[in-house]
């Protein structure tokens, strides 16, 4: 079992910090991490966002291969349409050879309409554009020349370099949530970025099985809030506010995107805490146990750095999760 971390670098309007800060206390973030045993960090992506969600992941992974030297890097989930293929091969190819091998890949294929426009993009586009990107990428991390014709990408005799140090290419994975999304991870070969539940990891793992594949070769890495304090009463309080916050605009996007009239999906506190992995560090140690014995999966992202929570906050629950906690889930 692995365990990383996830920062996603958002400023929520009205933090008081300047950018510059806060990028200052992720990276502290990070490099607490490695050093305090974890086995991966993961960025994650989005566009025109009103609290700076991280709209470069690229860079930012370059950044943290070169203030790393153990833990993996990845993206949980990077929005493919939004590249062009060779470039994003390219950019990976470099990552991976900066990091020695340490680069990991999750894909999605975007949902927000204002990122398509915000590109001048057609969101009808999504899928078709991402499966293409992920074969082209395969193809130029050869090292070799290719060609493509396809309906969205057209090029002739160009050759990627430097190759990726990892082989045969940097470790990819799909990022679904329809149960036919989920299946497609499973028939591209590419292991599976959750936010779900057993259930839906049974219909990838179940895929596989059908398609011939051994589901062991392949990773499951899933996420859970997660908050160290002196009582479950003491981290709610802390963290309710932020984590309203983020769920309220993952309702709107998620509402948006459904389209039709319908309303925003309306958190609900009670529900958000419930699912929410919260308390002391022997509570913390249980729920997690207990996640892990019933939820197949090969690494579990742990989610602590809430936007517009305090730093200075997370890295006490972080300090006390690393002590107290990682250790007996090992």
């Amino acid at each position: 079992m692995k365990f990383g971390y996830m920062i996603d670098f958002r400023n929520p309007p009205g933090s008081g910090r300047e950018f510059a800060e806060l990028y200052g206390e992720m990276f502290r973030q990070i490099e607490f991490i490695e050093a305090a045993g974890f086995d991966s960090v993961w960025l994650t992506e989005h566009h025109f966002t009103d609290d700076g969600y991280m709209p470069a992941v690229m860079p930012a992974l370059a950044a943290v291969a070169a203030r790393t030297r153990r833990v993996s890097i990845g993206t949980y989930v990077l929005l493919a349409p939004f590249y062009h293929p060779l470039r994003l091969a390219e950019d990976a190819a470099v990552i991976d050879v900066i990091s020695n091998g340490r680069l990991r890949l999750g894909i999605g294929t975007a949902y927000r309409a204002e990122e398509f426009a915000g590109f001048e993009l057609s969101r009808k586009q999504r899928l078709g554009r991402t499966l293409e990107t992920i074969e082209i990428m395969r193809r130029a991390w050869t090292g070799e020349r290719f060609s493509f014709a396809g309906k969205h990408f057209n090029f002739t005799d160009v050759r990627v370099l430097p190759r990726p140090v990892s082989r045969p290419h940097p470790e990819l994975l799909w990022g679904g949530m329809t149960a036919k999304a989920i299946e497609r991870g499973a028939e591209l070969g590419l292991s599976f970025a959750c936010n779900l539940g057993a259930r839906e990891i049974a219909v990838y793992q179940d895929k596989l099985r059908q398609l011939g594949k051994d589901p062991a070769a392949f990773s499951i890495v899933n996420n859970r809030v997660v908050y160290v304090a002196d009582s479950a009463d003491q981290a709610w309080a802390e963290i309710e506010p932020a984590l309203m916050y983020q769920a309220e605009l993952y309702g709107k996007w998620l509402s948006e995107a459904a389209g039709g009239d319908q309303d925003w999906i309306v958190p609900d506190a009670e529900r958000l805490r419930k699912n929410s992995v919260i308390g002391t560090a022997a509570e913390v140690r249980d729920r997690l146990s207990g996640i892990i014995a019933q939820t197949p999966m090969t690494e579990l992202i742990i989610i602590m750095q809430l936007p517009g929570l305090a730093p200075s906050r997370t890295m006490r629950s972080l300090e006390r999760f690393a002590r107290d906690v990682l250790p007996s889930l090992r």
